[in-house]
């Protein structure tokens, strides 16, 4: 578990992490962030009680790759207090309140969590999710006989115009061997095709390719046996598939959303009297128009997608 080959091959699932982790951070602070990733190593507790003494903020997430894990944020309270701040509208110089920031800290590493989730899926082609559980205020000497075992994971973030500070990623024996069975997966994949030079030179060796015509099997009899596509595609006719409206969307920032209430009104990015899309299986399908039918809103369909367009929504 712990070679010099694994810290590599996890260092190199966490290298895009910055930038993901940044984009993060700015949509919801409001503020230019930069995020660098550092050393990733196992867990030295005296050298994680000496980067964070007396109580810190932790924050507990599940980290389910193809089995569940524990992946554990670990942040000074001075970090807490700066971005909790930011969150209430602040300015970011306030002193650390629990009550104040403690679940605000929470919130915004739970979005961290999920765009980390999402990065990873996408580099590792695997569904994994990070999933906030638990935001609490305790020393690292309290959690030591669970955190021993971790692997640490250093980011240095800073926002403008607060300095760096440090932020710590902790991942449990589980969540580690997750990461690393599917890492094991990628590589296994790309190590099977031998290098072009060695293909080019099996070229080389065999002389001219052998070409002959395709063979495929004849599949006409077992259709017409079963009642032909006709009866496949009546097997799909009782099938339900979610249809939604979407009047239209928007993005704003947490600051923006808590400051909700009766009466608020959202600007959406839909003019007044423009078609509203209608999607299929969360496809867009169609455009139409609202109406009223006796007390119930309704849909007029006024365009279809073109087939060529469905199509490549599906990609």
């Amino acid at each position: 578990m712990t070679s010099e080959r694994f810290f590599q091959d996890l260092r190199s699932a966490f290298q895009p992490a910055p930038k993901v982790m940044a984009e993060a951070f700015t949509a919801s602070l409001g503020r230019n962030t930069t995020v660098q990733l550092d050393e990733i190593r196992p867990v030295d507790l005296a050298e994680l009680q000496a980067d964070f003494p007396g109580r810190t903020v932790l924050v507990s997430t599940d980290f389910l790759t193809p089995g569940p894990g524990l992946a554990v944020f670990v942040l000074s309270t001075g970090l807490a207090a700066i971005w909790g701040d930011l969150m209430l509208s602040g300015d970011g110089q306030a002193e650390f309140s629990p009550d104040a920031h403690l679940d605000a800290t929470g919130e915004i590493l739970g979005q961290i969590s999920g765009a980390l989730g999402r990065h990873l899926s996408s580099d590792l082609a695997s569904p994994i999710e990070m999933v906030m559980k638990q935001c609490e205020l305790v020393s690292v000497a309290e959690r030591a006989e669970t955190l021993e075992s971790y692997f640490r994971i250093d980011f240095f973030v800073k926002q403008d115009p607060q300095g760096q500070a440090l932020l710590t990623l902790l991942l449990s024996p589980e969540a580690a061997q997750g990461l690393r069975s599917l890492i094991e997966v990628r590589m296994k994949s790309v190590t099977d095709r031998p290098p072009s030079a060695v293909l080019e030179e099996t070229r080389e060796m065999n002389g001219r390719p052998e070409v002959r015509p395709a063979r495929f099997e004849d599949f006409g009899s077992s259709l017409e046996h079963k009642g032909g596509a006709s009866h496949n595609i009546d097997m799909l006719m009782d099938l339900e598939l979610p249809v939604i409206i979407e009047l239209g969307r928007t993005s704003m920032f947490i600051r923006d959303i808590l400051d909700l209430g009766p009466g608020s009104i959202v600007e959406l990015n839909k003019l007044s009297g423009e078609p509203v899309d209608l999607y299929v299986n969360d496809k867009k399908f169609a455009l139409g128009e609202v109406v009223v039918i006796d007390e119930n809103f309704g849909i007029r369909i006024t365009d279809l997608l073109k087939v060529e367009d469905r199509i490549r929504s599906l990609k």
